[in-house]
């Protein structure tokens, strides 16, 4: 049975395992219908819907050089938000699974705010 983390320890609820293994997944993210789950230290991460404000997903760029040329590295993080701050972020190099895992988000919680707010509109 895999481990479970949540945001103030360690989860034993099998409703949660249960859950976790009827989730729908994109890539190493895997969302249910009462939270998201993904990889995270030596455990699986889960967040419930109710403590997400706000979720979006931030593109990390790498210009890497090879002794053959230079080539371009993109990273999707979907990131969480709670009280205007991120708490935490999953990451792939999967763009259409993040955008997926993000859109089974909207549909399954649609009390959390989805894309990115500016800092004016979090003021």
């Amino acid at each position: 049975m895999a481990r479970f983390s949540g945001i103030h320890g360690r989860i034993t609820d099998p409703a949660v395992a249960e859950e976790y293994e009827n989730a729908e997944r994109f890539d190493k993210v895997r969302v249910g219908k009462t939270g998201v789950f993904f990889p995270y230290n030596l455990s699986i991460k889960y967040i419930p819907f109710r403590y997400i404000d706000r979720a979006f997903i931030r593109i990390n760029e790498v210009n890497g050089r090879m002794c053959c040329g230079k080539a371009v590295f993109q990273y999707f993080r979907l990131v969480f938000v709670r009280d205007g701050r991120e708490f935490i972020d999953a990451i792939s190099e999967d763009e259409k699974a993040m955008d997926d895992a993000l859109a089974a988000i909207a549909r399954n919680a649609p009390q959390v705010a989805i894309g990115f707010a500016g800092k004016e509109q979090l003021a």
